[in-house]
């Protein structure tokens, strides 16, 4: 692991575990595991915010079971963080076999808790394994943080590999306009330069992810984050 990937990972290490409250609706539950997986900034309007990401997730799941042919019975998520996609999914496919990688423990104990699966492994995203497959394995908001381009075709190729139908990659940085987003943030975020330093963003081509996927005889669907107040959303593939 390089020196950036243990910045990284000693960022989401120090975040705190989200413990279960059955109090909680599902849009607020939704919110609590959102914020955990860095989704936290301070916004004008925080319900609308999230209420974005809540919607856009709900636009997700229906297209994404369209794409698998309408029956999903089990999700892999690597880096799941807080497990917050899985138990929106298990919310609408309650007898779906979820699990998942991430390098944070308290993370990994976040989705655990969040899910009730004990399928959650504290790894990097590199260590997992082809067997055994799921329906779907996604990622999201993951691959920006990879070290380098090699690691990151190595995971994506593991995950079409592990997938019986559907691998799914959120939130991929587009280097078209990796200038324009840094440049953003930098006049965005109050001392960019200090909070961030020696955490670079890793940014990819459309045509490199088509490429690895056409390998494999699989086609890529590119999703849109129409979130506003989202600084990174205009800039996603």
């Amino acid at each position: 692991m390089s020196n950036k990937e243990n910045k990284w990972q000693e960022i989401w290490s120090g975040k705190q575990v989200v413990t279960q409250d059955d109090r909680k609706n599902e849009f607020d539950r939704f919110c609590e595991l959102k914020k955990a997986n860095g989704f936290d900034v301070a916004v004008e309007d925080g319900e609308s915010y999230y209420r974005y990401f809540y919607n856009e997730w709900l636009e997700f799941f229906d297209k994404i079971t369209e794409l698998a042919g309408g029956d999903i019975k089990s999700v892999f998520e690597i880096g799941c963080g807080s497990g917050v996609n899985l138990y929106m999914f298990l919310n609408r496919k309650n007898e779906c076999q979820v699990g998942g990688v991430d390098y944070s423990a308290s993370m990994i104990e976040s989705a655990k808790i969040a899910t009730g699966s004990d399928n959650f492994y504290c790894c990097g995203a590199d260590d997992i394994t082809v067997e055994p497959k799921y329906d779907i394995v996604m990622s999201e908001s993951v691959f920006q943080y990879f070290d380098s381009l090699e690691y990151a075709e190595s995971v994506l190729r593991k995950m079409i590999e592990k997938s019986r139908k559907l691998t799914y990659l959120g939130e991929i940085h587009n280097a078209e306009f990796e200038k324009e987003l840094m440049d953003k943030r930098r006049k965005t975020i109050e001392n960019y330069e200090e909070k961030y330093k020696g955490l670079s963003k890793r940014f990819y081509e459309k045509g490199w992810i088509e490429k690895i996927s056409g390998e494999y005889g699989k086609k890529v669907y590119f999703t849109d984050v129409n979130n506003t107040d989202y600084i990174n959303g205009r800039y996603i593939v």
